[in-house]
This record gives C-alpha cells, structure tokens and sequence, in this order.
C-alpha cells in the first residue's frame, strides 16, 4: 500500500481526527454505505489513516464484507478510545483559541465543540471524506449525529444549533436547516474565523479578531466643525449618551449622504465627545461571491457585538453598508423597495438584538426596504456643508499651507467640495515643500479639480461668474424699482419669493447676483439640468434638497430656466409634469428665504403658479438714455479715453433692442481680436448681435433680405 502523507493540519491534529473518523464510521455505521463489493481501492486515504496496511492490501481488488469490517472498526475504536484521554484529544492551538473566545463571547461547552469540528472539517481532507461516506441527511438527523460524534448531549446540540443561539447570533456557525445535504455544506464557519482559530502565532486573541474589527483612529474633526447641523449633532450626543449609560439594547442610528462629507468624522467626533470607545467593522472582507462577501461583513458586525459586548461605554461603527441591506422584492419595476419576508425579518432581528448602540454609515438609502429604515432609531442625512463651513474646513486643514484669504472664500464656494477632499488635497500639497502662494494655491487648485472631474462635477474652481464689464443697476429697464426692492430686502424683510421675466440678456440672474453680494448672502443657483432626473420622483426630490440647501446655507436661491417646472398644468400629458409643478409650488409656499425665479417665456408659465410670487418683476430692452450710458461704461471699463463720445451719442442712442447682455458678449468678443475695445468696435458688435436677433440663423440663407 503506498502511504499517503496527512496533510500538516491534518498531523496535528491526527487524534482528534482519528476519533471522530472513528465514531464517524462505527458509531454512525457509515461503513455500511461504503461500497466495498469490488475492493476498498477508493477508500486509500481512509485506511492509511488508522494504518490498516495489511487489510488493504488484501481486499485492495476483493470485496470486504460489511460484517467483517465493522468488526475490525469496533476493535479498533474500542481499543483507541480507551487508551487515549480524551482531554488529550483537545491538544492544539484551535481548542486553545477556541476556549479564548469562549470566554469573550459567552459560549458554552457545547458550542466550542462544534466550532472546532466545523473548523476542521473544512480545513482537514481527511475529515472530509469520512463526513462524505454519511451522504446526506436532514437537519434532525444531522443534529443527531453531531450529538454523538462528539459526545455531547443531544437536546444541547439542537439548542446550539437553533436559529435564535449564540452561535448563529454571533455568525460564528450555521446550519442549513432546509432540505438534505452533506454535513460539511450543511455547516458553515464564518468567513477567516478559521484562520484566527488556528494561528498559533498569536497569543492575543483581541488582536486576532483585528480582522473583523478595529479601535476606530482618533477624530480628525471637533464639534465646532459641524455646526451646520447642530440640532442633529446635540441630538445624538444626548441620545447616544443616554442609551449608553442606561445600557439599552437594539440601538441603531443610520447616517447617509455623499462620499466625503464627513459622515464617519462624526461618529469619531461623538465618541470622542462621549468618552466611548469606538469599534469599527472592517471592511476588507474579500469573497468573490457578492452574497458571501456580505454575509461576511455582516458576521464581523455580529462577532463584534457578542465580543464587545461586556465592554462598558463601548460604540460599534458599521461603514459602507451600500450593500448590506440590498432590497431584492419583487416590487422594484413599480418604484416600490421592498425585500423578501425572509430578508426583513433577519433585519429586523439585526436591529433589535444588538447589545451594544450601532451606527451605520452609507452614501445612498435609496436602496434598502423602507420598512427596514423605519426600524433605526434615528435617521440623519450629512449633506456637504455649507459655503461658511467649507471655508472654515479649508482654513482648518490649510493652516500649514501659504494660502491667501481671497483664494479659501473663492474655492469654498464650490458645492460640491466635500470635506474628505480637502484633507486629501492638503495631504497631497503638503508634501510638495513650497512656500510660495501662487504655486501652492495652483497645486492645491489642480488636485481638487482632477478630484471633482473624476467625479464628474467641473473641475474649474476658479472658474467663477464673472461679467465683463461694470454691473450698473440704472443699466436695467424693468418694471419696478429696483434700488426701492433692494432697499426693502436690507432694512424690511429677509424673505420673498420673485418671478424675474422678460428678454434674453436683460439682466434677470445678474441682478440676483448684485442682490445677493448686497446684502451679504451665499448665491445658490439651480438651472433645469440640475434637477431633472428620468427616474420618477427624483426631480421632485431636487426640489426639495434645493430648498433645504438654500436653507441651512441662508443663501439667496435663484432658479434659471424657471420656465421648465412651472409649465401651465392644464397642458400636461403626464402625471410626472404636475407634481413637478406641485412640488415647486409647495416649497415655495414654506420657504422662508429670498427666492428668485427667471425665465424668457413668461406665457408659457402656469397662471395659477404665478399668484405665489410676491413680485412679478419683467425686465426690457434698455432705453435710448440706458444704451448711451452703457455705452460709455463699457469703453471706460476697457480703458478708452472717450474724448469724441458725442459724435457717437446719436448713432448708439438710436439702436433697438438692446440688452445689457449685448454689451457682456461684445466684450467677450473683443479678446479675439488685434485691437482694444473701441467705439467703432463696440457699436458694430451690437449692432451684429441685434441682427441676430432679428433675422437669427436664417440670414444669409435666403430667407431674409440682408438689409435692416
């Protein structure tokens, strides 16, 4: 017989092997669904295991009766149970580890068994094959079996194995409980527990589990950085506070919103502010089966729970659960997230069970059940902050650097600047020794702007508005006075809701911009692209998040294209065109801020939307008095001395149809060309643009007589 060598594992823990292989094939009676009718050459491994040279030999190519090797069996396991201790059986780096963490988790004899036989089960090929000669078999039976295979009562083998016990609870071990199949697929160990098991490399077992969970690193961030939702903050920190000194059961608060805004600084800054040690579960749970590396994650939560659990002041952080709570109804092509009754009720479970308060950390929620939402104590969305506050980030984390005061304002007014991004940003530029401004600020500039791109947002961030020529509130010809509203909306009121309407180019959003640098407020500004979304309800939902952004930054909202929500609903064919309409109207109505809408097609409008204005303001073309001296603002801003200005005066003040944005793009217009701004220049650019917007892209082909 050529001996197969038992793998390492498998030698060292050869007695323990032997035993259960033994009890296995005699007190199990395996060896009867063994088949041996035409010699045990397919049982090799087997019989070199308990060394039964001799009897292979003999029957390698004969058939072995079933009589006569159960007699051989029953010698044999008598005789190897009597001589060995079992105590020695338990020998090893696994039963050692598995006692430690016993002692942490709570578990009981019986459960330490069970771990340890599942642990080699799967890493021992020997163990394996016996197991397979069983077949399969129930869950009833299996229990059985496991009762006596290792010597353990029968009730407290089921009572282990039960869906509401430790070791279930704790992700530790499972047993499939539907169907038939063989004990090794039956029993499932937790993703790398066995790795930890059997290191014996590692005297401390806490440092062991370091793959399932971690000391969270200290918090970057204070209290004073999250202002811009103090409410949220204090309520938290009390709550929290609360439920840790009373020791409450099934605390779990949900945090979400965009990567980077600072959602795990908070819970750090908490647990600082709280003086409770913060756990985090880790994340690099690698499985190439999605469900699998999941339910790995989610077994590290559990582990981190039971093993915690005695630890007093003690907070668990779960990062990234995007996919944790994945829905899977069959609702989803309605619109409607749900998950199977299975799914929630193990969820539910999840969040009732828990020993220790969780906070769990996701960028999106849009996925998960609303039934499983509704079972965290608290929910809390952490938008990115505030324009005041990113400047107060960038200042905090640019201290070290040479940057200008002018430059911190100027990039914090990008909305989409994360706080994660600028740490990161800094992180990279400090590295790059310079202490000149220009080239840190440029540096500093680039590495956000790849960052945004790759995000898909501009990555220009200096690249703010800016009118070429000097912003002139007697340039504007609207309806209503202009510097009477202004001077209302310093001294009077901080709130109202306007309908800016009239002409391209007549100055409606750039007046919103004079207001909004006069009365020293944030201008936030939202355009159609930025609020449709194809998905159903989402418009509606951008709605909504405008609204409270311009709340919580007390900006000044201003809606260009306005035209594109506030359709005449009597002439919608789809149910999606109202209640874009209903929502916009609705968040008006509640808005307590300064609220500006534009557009060019005031007839296109809904008439009944218009009442909610408090002001109706249409802005025209320029008179005669306007475009002369728009005229000569615009040659001044460009450095021309107008000595001749009255043997232009007539010809400019007799133009039609002039708009302040005329004068803009002809400025524009001037950078390409060899020669300054100058009145010959400047009078036939407005006069090409008005005739544009006479004959537009039809003249020259034809349609139009080329003469105006």
């Amino acid at each position: 017989m050529k001996h197969n060598k038992l793998s390492e594992l498998s030698t060292q823990y050869e007695k323990i092997i032997k035993s259960w292989s033994l009890r296995i094939l005699y007190d199990l009676k395996a060896y009867t669904m063994m088949n041996m009718r035409y010699g045990v050459d397919d049982y090799e491994n087997l019989f070199s295991l308990f060394e039964l040279d001799a009897l292979y030999e003999r029957y390698e190519d004969e058939r072995l009766s079933k009589k006569k090797f159960r007699k051989v069996l029953k010698i044999l396991s008598k005789n190897y149970h009597q001589k060995i201790d079992a105590k020695h059986l338990e020998q090893g780096a696994l039963f050692k580890n598995t006692r430690e963490l016993a002692y942490l988790v709570g578990l009981n004899k019986t459960e330490q068994a069970l771990i340890c036989f599942g642990v080699l089960l799967h890493v021992s090929n020997e163990l394996e094959e016996v197991s397979e000669i069983l077949g399969s078999v129930s869950f009833h039976v299996s229990s059985n079996m496991l009762s006596v295979l290792l010597q353990r009562d029968r009730v407290k083998v089921r009572k282990a194995l039960a869906k509401d016990a430790l070791l279930h609870r704790t992700g530790l071990l499972r047993i499939d409980r539907d169907g038939r199949n063989q004990i090794i697929y039956q029993l499932s160990i937790m993703n790398e527990i066995s790795d930890v098991l059997l290191d014996e490399n590692q005297p401390d077992i806490m440092k062991a589990l370091g793959r399932f969970f971690l000391p969270s690193p200290k918090a970057k961030l204070k209290p004073e950085n999250f202002t811009h939702i103090q409410t949220d903050y204090d309520l938290l920190k009390q709550y929290l506070g609360q439920c840790i000194h009373k020791a409450k059961q099934g605390v779990n608060i949900l945090i979400f919103g965009p990567p980077g805004t600072g959602k795990t600084e908070v819970v750090r800054t908490l647990a600082a502010q709280l003086k409770s040690s913060l756990y985090e579960v880790t994340t690099d749970q690698s499985e190439a089966d999605y469900d699998d590396a999941e339910r790995s994650r989610l077994d590290a939560y559990r582990l981190c729970q039971y093993v915690l659990k005695r630890k007093k002041n003690t907070l668990i952080l779960f990062d990234e659960i995007e996919d944790t709570f994945i829905r899977d109804g069959s609702m989803e092509r309605f619109g409607i997230r749900t998950s199977t009754d299975a799914k929630k009720g193990s969820f539910n479970h999840l969040l009732e069970s828990n020993p220790l308060p969780a906070v769990w950390v996701s960028n999106v929620i849009s996925h998960i059940d609303e039934a499983i939402i509704r079972r965290f104590d608290y929910v809390m969305e952490l938008k990115i902050p505030p324009q005041s506050v990113r400047a107060n980030i960038i200042r905090q984390h640019t201290k070290a650097l040479n940057v200008s005061e002018k430059w911190v304002k100027q990039v914090a007014s990008n909305e989409a600047l994360a706080p994660a991004l600028i740490s990161r940003a800094v992180k990279v530029a400090s590295e790059l020794e310079t202490d000149d401004t220009v080239k840190t600020e440029a540096n500093l500039t680039h590495i956000l702007g790849n960052t945004l791109n790759a995000m898909g947002h501009n990555k220009n961030l200096l690249n703010g508005h800016s009118s070429p020529i000097s912003y002139r509130l007697d340039a504007l010809n609207p309806d209503y006075d202009l510097a009477v509203l202004q001077a209302a909306l310093k001294t009077k009121t901080k709130s109202g809701r306007f309908c800016l309407y009239g002409p391209s180019g007549t100055g409606k959003s750039e007046f919103a911009r004079h207001l909004a640098k006069e009365l020293d407020k944030p201008l936030l500004i939202k355009r159609a692209s930025d609020l449709l979304d194809p998905y159903v309800g989402m418009t509606e939902r951008n709605i909504n998040s405008m609204f409270q952004q311009a709340t919580e930054e007390e900006s000044l909202l201003l809606l260009d294209e306005a035209d594109s929500f506030l359709r005449d609903r009597s002439r919608a064919s789809r149910s999606w065109e109202i209640t874009q309409v209903n929502e916009l109207l609705t968040q008006m109505e509640s808005f307590r801020g300064l609220f500006f809408c534009t557009t060019n097609l005031m007839e296109k409008l809904d008439q009944a939307s218009l009442r909610r204005f408090d002001l109706k303001i249409k802005f025209d073309y320029l008179k005669a008095d306007q475009v002369w001296t728009l005229f000569k603002q615009a040659l001044s801003d460009y450095h021309y001395d107008f000595t001749d200005a009255k043997s232009w005066q007539h010809e400019v003040r007799g133009l039609q149809g002039v708009t302040p944005g005329d004068f803009a793009t002809v400025a524009r217009q001037n950078k390409f060309s060899d020669q300054s701004l100058n009145p010959k220049s400047l009078l036939q650019g407005l006069e090409r643009e008005i005739k544009f917007k006479r004959y537009g892209a039809f003249k020259g082909m034809g349609f139009i007589d080329g003469k105006h």
